[in-house]
């Protein structure tokens, strides 16, 4: 069964290149395909990056923002299952026959619980909240999978949303009772966002976002008050 992993791209030349290198050996034991999705707007080298690798199709994806391009990446898509990949995420070894497993199983869509790629007491106690269902479950770094007819029928990501399009999606999810699973062979998220700010400053303000969002606050505001709080680029 083909799988498509589309990973929408905004000046992630660095990142790139360890990822596309682990993604291009699976090619060769798995029916799978790559497919970067780049930002309009994105200016550094990705896709010099990108053409380096010769199993990797590259787009320059009709608009900005990452639901759009994610879903653009998924209208030139192949596969029978299409999985959203983070360019700073790293997906465990065996995701592959994880992902069928899951599928096998009579599950339409599901994400990974994450670890980060650096220890600390603090960042494994977040971690512990992806390993279950819960408020705060199905983050975008959890790598949304899904069958391309779940996806087709979603009519995919909401583009109206320019942040928490993955937590819209879930409500989605959530409301039309879809059989979901979270896969516990974690994948590795980076930490560069607590290396920037601290433990403490990124949960109050994912935590303020969020409730804004419950709250129907509209995603542009929302864009502007994550920019503005956190030192991290969207």
């Amino acid at each position: 069964m083909l799988l498509s992993i589309i990973i929408p791209v905004y000046n992630e030349q660095e990142n790139l290149t360890k990822r596309l290198s682990f993604l291009c050996e699976q090619t060769n034991k798995y029916p799978i395909e790559v497919i970067v999705s780049i930002s309009p707007e994105s200016s550094d080298k990705s896709p010099e990056v990108c053409k380096n690798f010769d199993k990797v199709t590259i787009f320059i994806s009709d608009k900005k923002g990452r639901a759009s391009q994610m879903n653009f990446g998924a209208s030139k898509a192949k596969g029978d299952i299409f999985l959203f990949l983070h360019a700073d995420v790293i997906l465990p070894n065996d995701f592959y026959n994880q992902v069928l497993k899951a599928i096998s199983e009579g599950n339409q869509f599901g994400f990974f619980a994450y670890q980060f790629d650096k220890k600390s007491t603090l960042l494994n106690f977040n971690s512990q909240f992806t390993t279950k269902d819960g408020l705060f479950a199905g983050g975008g770094d959890q790598c949304h999978f899904f069958t391309k007819e779940t996806f087709t029928k979603f009519n995919g990501f909401n583009e109206e949303f320019c942040i928490m399009e993955d937590f819209e999606m879930m409500d989605r999810i959530r409301k039309q009772n879809i059989p979901f699973k979270i896969i516990q062979s974690k994948a590795t998220v980076s930490a560069r966002k607590y290396d920037n700010n601290s433990w403490l400053k990124v949960n109050l303000i994912n935590g303020y976002v969020f409730l804004k969002y419950k709250l129907g606050v509209h995603p542009k505001k929302l864009r502007k008050t994550y920019k503005s709080l956190l030192r991290e680029s969207l």
